[in-house]
């Protein structure tokens, strides 16, 4: 297995074609997290998450999400929630593209709905996603997706792979 980062960019501009429908991921009292959608390219895969917190955990995941408004303060801490994810032999961290969190200082829910790209379809078919964010109590979480081949594929490139 290799270590690899999954950086954050953004997927083609063309359409790409959704391969797995939406999947639970974490289904708690006051936090639901849910792979919503992933999406195909021939480049690679984009995968959406939506997350939900209710409680008291929201109050806390607005506080570990908050802006940073004094750069100079290096005791000012953060985090987000973490995904990892192993595509074949490469696996590690996913850097999230997008972002929707509720302003600091309001209450209620906490919302976020985070984006991943993956550079590869995994030859295999499948995806393991790994997601946590252990201040707000999510606990390692592992579901494998799978995908199946590629919506892509050329005939020779299934003729190789048999």
């Amino acid at each position: 297995m290799r270590r690899h980062r999954w950086p954050a960019l953004a997927p083609p501009a063309d359409r790409g074609l959704r391969v797995h429908p939406p999947t639970p991921i974490v289904a708690e009292k006051d936090l639901d997290l849910e792979l919503s959608a992933v999406t195909a390219f021939t480049s690679g895969l984009l995968l959406q998450l939506a997350m939900r917190v209710t409680g008291i955990r929201a109050d806390f995941a607005r506080y570990e999400t908050r802006p940073l408004t004094d750069p100079n303060d290096w005791s000012a801490r953060w985090s987000d929630l973490s995904v990892q994810v192993r595509a074949d032999d490469l696996d590690g961290p996913a850097d999230a593209l997008h972002r929707s969190e509720p302003p600091t200082g309001e209450s209620g829910p906490y919302r976020a709905t985070p984006s991943y790209w993956i550079g590869a379809y995994p030859r295999t078919g499948k995806l393991t996603v790994t997601t946590s964010w252990t201040e707000i109590g999510l606990h390692r979480t592992s579901i494998i997706v799978a995908l199946g081949p590629s919506p892509f594929s050329t005939a020779s490139e299934s003729v190789a792979r048999r």
